[in-house]
């Protein structure tokens, strides 16, 4: 799959709801940035969503939200057992049959989870995923 946005994730782009807060622009920038993604999610890791970015054509507020939320409390085990044996914070790639999930552990319990389309360039996405979680950082540490 080529670097370059197809014509539907070009129109797709345009229907972007972000998020209200300067998460929601960062969310928001990661989505669009990212022509399979069908939204963002920034959670507390137990089941409060901060802010979401999302295609409202693709993928419904609730869903986001509940992705969040039910991925944050694998993602702060997972994250802490990591942390345990010395592995860093891990970058969890999970691939299924209807939907691509990207998650990471940015500070505390602070997530980030990207949802994709199930033919999603992965490696590019997780480039956009990266640069993007290290700016939410970078916020939730201010």
């Amino acid at each position: 799959m080529a670097d370059t946005p197809s014509a539907d994730a070009s129109e797709s782009t345009a229907a972007l709801e972000r998020g209200i807060s300067e998460f929601g622009v960062l969310l928001g920038e990661l989505v669009a940035s990212t022509p399979e993604a069908l939204g963002a999610v920034l959670s507390d890791g137990v089941d409060d969503t901060i802010d979401t970015a999302r295609r409202p054509d693709e993928i419904s507020e609730l869903d986001l939200r509940i992705t969040g939320a039910q991925v944050g409390q694998a993602m702060c085990k997972l994250n802490t057992s990591a942390i345990i044996f010395g592995l860093g914070r891990p970058e969890v790639v999970l691939e299924g049959k209807e939907r691509v999930l990207i998650s990471k552990v940015l500070f505390d319990r602070y997530l980030v989870t990207l949802v994709l389309q199930p033919q999603a360039n992965i490696a590019r996405a997780m480039r956009f995923f990266a640069d993007a979680a290290e700016q939410l950082r970078g916020l939730l540490r201010a």
